[in-house]
């Protein structure tokens, strides 16, 4: 049996990468079938094939209906942010068909026999996570795990410098600041580097903000340019827009070289040239780079540090080629920032590092790991709970933030009635205070509680992150010989047989209509439940390129009746949360057999949470089972508001109102319009005759008119008559 080869992917926003561990333990880059490093991660969605990279992204801009780009911003929502053709399909999806191109790289260079790390944002959060590693699962790729990008990156820093070995040779333990700012994310992380010895301290970043942010600001530049000259605004035309986006990709480039840089605008039959200077492009985009500053400053102090313990700054990613980026962090930091490893390949060639890592802590492994990787978590995790004072829904926090992983965290609760059976918490991903700003990663469900447990009887709940920064949930019952059956209800996320399905789908040779019927089937099941809509994420997409993806924001998915969230009993405090019922909506599959109601018992001065459980009711007539979280698809709003027509798609589905909700108000026909008009009319001439006769009172000798006095109620001098001419 041959030994697996261990390959780190960097799956980026606007490009990816792959490399190998070789025998030597050095890393190597994997080339693309076109003979280059750097693989664009676009699709093109053709009838008869799927194209992927170089080639989709020069087609691109002439189908943009049939083209996908930064899917990588919408992984976690529901559906990517615009329709192709004529259907929104789920990003991870899309991100398979660019995972598949780059397993066939890998196979033409190492054969079958290999395990691969696909590298995420380290602010990303778990749905994210998993939507990566979904991906990985439909693309058919021997996945090992996801690995933080600043952790690949500094592994590839420490590899260059000699720190992933424990050697004789004395080397200084180095606090090192990954700045890494890529096509469409940004992250920054401090780690601690000792020989043998790779320690992540804190981590921040913005999931929403790369260098496809930079482009679009030369894009509205130029586009702004065209207008004043033409009067057409380019961006209102999607393939003229991916033309703009691409001309000024390349002035991006232009101008981390050169001072100056031309952008080309094609629109409506008209084109000009307009002129940038990179004194404008960093006028421009200053606010963008202040946005990475004000990171880079909050997440030294979250690591306790200041500038003076940082002793490396290691720029990775693309985008920190730009000369001001560089110069800013110079200034903010005074140390000069260190360019040893390549910025598009650092995170790759980490990624494999960390695979090979990952093979050699196996059982089967012949070797031990030369060196240990500690993460952190990038986002609290929490609870959904009430506060006892306000009765308001809050965020009770379990995990804080920047906790070393694995972490692990059990919290017990009391059961609220006698006999008991199940228990449903909300499990949140935020730093706020209010659940509604923080990700919900889904519902951990307590079924099948032993039989007569009496009221009051402890319910452990055990947290655990493990170090992908993936979660896991699991529960025990002190003093009882029963195992609990446990889930983590994902909202949004795909279930296993879809992904089996949409795995069908990406395997399948040919274009889009040889599986045509896989993604109607698919698309029509998702369809027909409520919640089915894009994600905002249209900061690339044209005004008018898809006149019907004009975006509506989509009411999270109710909790089921009764389902119970913590409130905590003690109001200085978060640690001993008690459940009560929330809003309600079905939660359990139509026909699930539900325990029975529990009523709400008199408060209670126990220290231990108390948690109530999930109603036996059988659903009211004609009510379904709760859906999952895509449903009718709308379309995602213009990139500048413009007027939208109709939307081609289905509408979104709204929940029927109850019989005692208010009724609507019809507006009532209006015919001021005319009413308006003579009004104004009347007003201006009897004004005009009241001011005419105030003037006449005032000065009776001033008949201005020549009226006749008659017309007058005081003595008015008639009007002087002609001189006779002589």
């Amino acid at each position: 049996m041959s030994r697996n080869r261990a390959v780190g992917i960097d799956l980026g926003t606007t490009y990816s990468a792959v490399s190998w561990l070789q025998e030597s333990g050095k890393t190597a880059m994997i080339h693309n079938s076109e003979g280059d490093v750097l693989t664009p991660s676009v699709v093109l969605f053709e009838d008869d094939e799927i194209v992927v990279g170089k080639e989709a992204k020069k087609v691109g801009p002439l189908k943009p209906t049939r083209f996908a780009e930064c899917v990588k911003r919408d992984m976690g929502s529901p559906v990517y942010s615009r329709a192709i053709c004529g259907e929104y399909m789920p990003p991870e999806v899309v991100q398979a068909w660019v995972l598949k191109k780059l397993k066939a790289d890998i196979l033409r260079t190492l054969g079958p026999d290999f395990r691969a790390v696909i590298t995420v944002p380290a602010f990303f959060d778990e749905p994210r996570r998993k939507a990566t590693a979904d991906a990985g699962s439909m693309a058919a790729l021997p996945v090992l795990d996801v690995v933080n990008e600043p952790t690949a990156a500094a592994l590839a820093f420490g590899e260059e410098l000699g720190y992933l070995t424990i050697s004789g040779e004395v080397r200084e333990p180095l606090k090192v600041l990954v700045y890494d700012l890529g096509g469409g994310t940004f992250d920054v992380t401090v780690l601690d580097m000792r020989p043998g010895d790779l320690r992540t301290l804190a981590t921040d970043g913005d999931v929403r903000l790369g260098g496809r942010d930079w482009d679009m600001r030369l894009a509205d530049h130029a586009a702004e340019a065209f207008v004043k000259e033409h009067r057409e605004d380019p961006r209102t035309n999607p393939a003229s827009l991916q033309r703009l986006l691409t001309e000024v990709e390349e002035a991006k480039r232009t101008l981390s070289a050169r001072q100056n840089a031309t952008i080309r605008v094609d629109h409506a039959g008209s084109s000009t040239t307009v002129k940038v200077t990179r004194e404008l492009f960093e006028q421009i985009t200053a606010d963008l780079l202040e946005r990475t500053s004000y990171t880079t400053r909050q997440v030294l102090g979250a690591a306790g540090l200041e500038w003076k313990d940082i002793q490396r700054l290691l720029l990775v990613g693309g985008a920190t080629r730009m000369p001001m980026v560089g110069r800013m962090l110079s200034q903010l930091s005074g140390i000069e920032p260190d360019r040893r490893v390549h910025p598009d390949e650092a995170v790759a060639r980490g990624a494999a590092i960390y695979a090979g890592y990952l093979l050699a802590t196996q059982p089967d492994s012949a070797k031990a790991p030369a060196f240990t990787v500690t993460n952190i978590n990038s986002h609290s995790l929490g609870i959904e709970g009430i506060d006892s004072k306000t009765q308001r829904k809050r965020n009770v926090i379990v995990i804080p933030r920047n906790t070393p992983l694995p972490a692990k965290v059990k919290e017990r609760f009391v059961t609220k009635m006698e006999n008991q059976r199940s228990i449903v918490v909300q499990v949140l991903e935020g730093e706020s205070s209010a659940p509604s700003d923080c990700a919900s990663i889904g519902r951990t469900s307590l079924r099948d509680l032993p039989p007569g447990l009496p009221a009051g009887w402890p319910v452990e709940i055990t947290y655990e992150y493990e170090t992908n920064g993936r979660l896991k949930v699991s529960a025990t019952v002190p003093g009882t010989n029963r195992e609990v059956k446990l889930q983590l209800e994902r909202e949004g996320a795909l279930s296993d047989e879809r992904i089996a399905r949409w795995k069908q789908a990406v395997s399948t040779a040919g274009g889009m209509d040889v599986f045509a019927d896989i993604i109607a089937d698919e698309l029509k099941l998702a369809k027909n439940t409520p919640g089915f809509a894009p994600a905002a994420n249209v900061d690339h997409l044209g005004a008018s390129a898809e006149a019907k993806c004009a975006s509506v924001p989509v009411d999270p998915a109710p909790l089921p009746p009764a389902a119970t969230m913590p409130i905590p009993m003690n109001p200085s405090g978060i640690s001993s949360p008690t459940i009560v019922p929330s809003s309600p909506a079905p939660m359990a599959p139509a026909g699930a057999a539900r325990p029975v109601p529990l009523s709400a018992p008199a408060p209670s001065s126990m220290s231990r949470p108390l948690l109530a459980g999930l109603p036996t009711a059988a659903p009211a007539a004609g009510e379904a089972a709760r859906p999952a979280a895509w449903s009718q698809p709308v379309s995602p709003r213009p990139l500048n508001p413009q007027p939208m027509a109709a939307p081609a798609a289905a509408p979104l589905a709204a929940p029927s109102p109850p019989a005692t909700s208010t009724p609507r108000i019809q507006p009532r026909k209006s015919t001021s319009g005319m009413v308006s008009v003579v009004g104004f009319g009347l007003s201006a001439v009897i004004g005009l005759v009241l001011g005419y006769y105030i003037l006449c009172w005032l000065n009776p000798s001033g008949n201005f008119l020549g009226l006749p006095p008659g017309l007058f109620p005081w003595k008015v001098e008639a009007p002087a008559a002609p001189e006779a001419s002589h």
